[in-house]
Parts: structure tokens; sequence; C-alpha cells
């Protein structure tokens, strides 16, 4: 008789472990949530204060706030979102030591980091004991969470840039027989850079009211739109610093990435190039068939897709690249990619990681995504499986953002400085974009730049946190015919 009963009790627990095993992501998480408030460690009807931008506010409080009754309706703690303007999080963070949760993006978190604004979040992850770094679904996780060895941040947007292009112009039989007379090519989706450019000049037709890109152009991003170009100038990449860290951006590779940069504006509005000048200035450009072809993330397709004419007229690829001997290299950025950081100031950061990993789970964060009113993108590899968002994205832009997993570049330098590092090129492309400047010129002033950051940060430390940032680098190199 014990040994049935036995056997019984044995048989419930692993029935209740298999339920707990199987159980929804979100579930676990609430029940973690419930775990800590019964036993004292969570205070009843704490405020969680979270601060993130207008583009993704939407996201975080669902259709008609759903995704926030259903947070504080399932722990009873109230979720207080904040707005911050449309820049990097250092600044806030520094005015508002009163927050629980923040949006940083993938290029800020080592300065963050450095200077002790955030929290590192593997030992909060282990004491939780949730299953973060066994959950294999984030698509590009080690870029987006982590600084060196250290994890600071839970994925919750996947911002890679994707090349749009006017798609009822590359299938016109007219643009196709004389382009194919200009360039001695088939018109197609470009493979190279320099196909890009000849795209870029072929569609050029301001009389026509047409223009051949609306490639941003403004100074404090610039360097998105470079380092792609300058990466994919060897196979199976071109690093930015060799292994004794210098830089290695005024050479032939780096000036010619820095021309690639700089041909586009030529066939550009002149409102693109100016300092300040985001989206806004862009978008409206493709939005009302004025543009050739644009480079965004795709959230263009969500916002685009909301016009059913518009829908029908441009299709998603990933980006170009360089044709090299051992194959076509091509590569994309990390952009922007606003995720979940911790502030150090944080009064529940038990709390505050809770939250953002029930956000980010596969169920929650697919109602979040599918939204066509937000900016957040998919960043789990179970949600190109989702038909909402399919319905939102559309097939090709889900599909360029797939085939552009294995192509991304890590955002930035990925070192202590990035903010100086990127600055001084940011600035010198500015320089180089109104003339001042030539290719040559910018990359040297780039690279003395640099050294001396280098310098001022320790080149051991800095060489030693570089080969953290270098093993995340692409290797793919895809036959010419894959593109």
């Amino acid at each position: 008789m014990r040994v049935r009963i036995s056997q019984g009790l044995l048989l419930i627990g692993l029935v209740f472990m298999v339920g707990l095993a199987s159980a929804e992501l979100d579930q676990q998480i609430l029940a973690k949530v419930k775990e800590l408030q019964a036993s004292g460690e969570l205070a009843p009807n704490s405020v969680l204060r979270v601060t993130v931008k207008q583009g993704n506010r939407a996201s975080f409080l669902g259709q008609q706030q759903q995704l926030r009754r259903q947070w504080e309706e399932a722990t009873g703690m109230l979720l207080d979102l904040g707005l911050m303007p449309q820049k990097p999080a250092k600044k806030h963070l520094q005015e508002n030591p009163n927050l629980d949760l923040i949006v940083a993006r993938n290029s800020e978190y080592p300065d963050l980091y450095h200077q002790q604004l955030i929290l590192p979040l593997d030992d909060l992850l282990a004491q939780l004991d949730l299953p973060f770094h066994e959950d294999d679904d984030f698509f590009l996780k080690a870029a987006q969470s982590r600084f060196a060895e250290t994890t600071l941040a839970i994925p919750a947007d996947g911002d890679l840039l994707l090349l749009y292009l006017r798609q009822d112009l590359l299938d016109d039989p007219e643009e196709q027989q004389a382009f194919l007379e200009n360039y001695g090519y088939a018109l197609a989706p470009p493979g190279t850079w320099q196909e890009y450019r000849d795209h870029l000049k072929f569609f050029h037709r301001p009389e026509e009211n047409l223009y051949g890109s609306v490639e941003l152009r403004d100074p404090q991003v610039a360097w998105m739109y470079w380092l792609p170009r300058f990466v994919s100038q060897a196979a199976p990449y071109y690093p930015l610093f060799d292994e004794q860290m210098k830089p290695l951006v005024n050479t032939p590779e780096g000036w010619a990435a820095t021309e690639s940069y700089l041909e586009t504006l030529t066939f550009s509005p002149s409102k693109v190039h100016q300092p300040g000048s985001g989206y806004d200035a862009a978008l409206p450009y493709f939005h009302r068939g004025e543009a050739y072809s644009l480079l965004i993330t795709v959230a263009g397709a969500k916002l685009f897709n909301r016009n059913a004419e518009l829908r029908e007229s441009y299709s998603v690829y990933p980006l170009p690249g360089i044709q090299h001997s051992e194959g076509l290299v091509r590569r994309t950025s990390l952009a922007y990619g606003n995720n979940l950081v911790i502030p150090a100031t944080s009064e529940n950061p038990e709390l505050a990681l809770l939250f953002a990993l029930w956000f980010t789970s596969p169920r929650i964060s697919t109602q979040a995504i599918s939204l066509s009113t937000s900016f957040v993108d998919p960043f789990r590899f179970s949600h190109f499986e989702q038909q909402k968002l399919l319905d939102v994205y559309g097939q090709a832009a889900l599909n360029a953002l797939q085939t552009s997993l294995p192509l991304a570049v890590p955002a930035g330098t990925g070192l202590p400085g990035n903010t100086a590092y990127l600055k001084s090129l940011n600035q010198a492309l500015g320089q180089a974009s109104r003339g001042e400047l030539s290719a040559q010129q910018a990359m040297a002033q780039v690279e003395q730049e640099w050294e001396a950051i280098t310098k001022s940060y320790g080149r051991e430390k800095q060489r030693r946190l570089w080969q953290y940032q270098l093993a995340l680098y692409p290797e793919k190199i895809e036959e010419r015919g894959n593109e």
C-alpha cells in the first residue's frame, strides 16, 4: 500500500513539474511574482516606474491598455509608464534617479555600465531562477543583452536596417529595358553597393518629383548607415580595430565605405541631410511615392502597410554588400534597438526584471508587437510564426529580416567610451557630407581621435574587451546567386 501511495505521489509530482515546464513563460513569471509577494520579498501594491519612448509606448500598454491591465490585475502591482526623449538614455537616467526600468539602445550598454548607471543582471536572474539564459528563442541574444561576459539588458526590439525599394518600378517592363540598355545588366534588387548606386542614379529624377534615395544622413545616426558598408569590405568581415586596437578606418577599405556612404547625397533631397532630420523627414517622401529607396528597420513596413495602395507598391530586401573572391559579403547593423535595462538606483530591481521578462515573453511580446501604431519590432524566432505579425508586416519584410539575422553586425564598438568613438565617427561623416572633408580626411581624423579615446581608457583593457565584440561579428558569405 505504501508503494502505491508513493507511486501516486510521484506521479502527481511529475505531472506538476511537467505542467510547470510546459506552462507559458509569462505564466511562470507571474507565478514567481506571487511567490515573492507571499514570502514578503516583494512589497504589496508596489509601483513599477518604467520609462519608454513615444514610439514604443503603445506596445507597453497594449491594445486599449490590455497589457497594462493584465499585468496589474495579475500582480496587484501598478505600472507607472513615463516617457523620455528620442535620445540616448544616459542623460535621462542621470536626471531621473527614481526609475525602475528604462529602454536603452544596444550601443549604449558599455558606457551605461562603465559609469555604473545600470545594473548587471546575472545575479538577479540566478536569484529568480527563471530560464532566461536557456531561452534560445531570442534571435540576436548576445548582441542585444550582453557587454563582454555580463548580461545587462533583456532584448525587446529587433532593429536591423533593411532596404526598401519601389517594387512597382522594379517590375515595370519599360524601366527594365531602359536600365538594361544603360547598365548592361538586368534590373533586379541590388546585391552589391555598386548596383545600389546604379539604381539610385537611374531612378533619380527630381524633375519628375522622384529621388533615388532618402537614406538618412543626419550626423547623429551616421554610424548606423556607414558600418554595414565598412564591415563588408573584406570576407568574412573587415573589423574596426586590429588585434592591437589600432583603428582600421583610415585605410582604403575605410575610404571606400565612406565614399559609398557619401554617394547617396547626390541622389537625395537636401532635407534628409540636415542635422536632426530623422525619419520624420525621410518617410514622407517614400510614403508619397517620391523616393525609390529607403533604409529603415522592419518598422517601416508596419507604417507603410497602413496604406493599402502603398502596401502593393514596395518590397523589402536585405542590405547590399560587396562581391569578393570568396563570395558576396552583405552586412547590416543593429541600429536602434530599444531594449530593457534596470537603473542602478532602482528601488524594485527584482520586480523590474520580472516585468521585463514577462513583457518580452513569446505570448505577451507578440501582442505588443502586433500593434500597428507601435515601433517595437520582432526579436524572437517564434515571432516569425505568428499570423498576426505577418498581417501587420507582410511576408517580404519578415523574410528580409529573417534573412538579415546571420548578417547582423553588433552595434557600435562594444567598448567603454563607445559614445565618444561614435560621436567622433558621426562628426567626421557629417563634415564629409557637408563637403568640409574628403573621405580620406574624415577617416584620418577619426583614426587620430579613436587612438586618443583608446589610450584614455587603456589600450590593453580595450583590446581584451574588443575580442568579445569581434566574436559576435557575422561570418556568413553567400554565393552571388543568393541575393
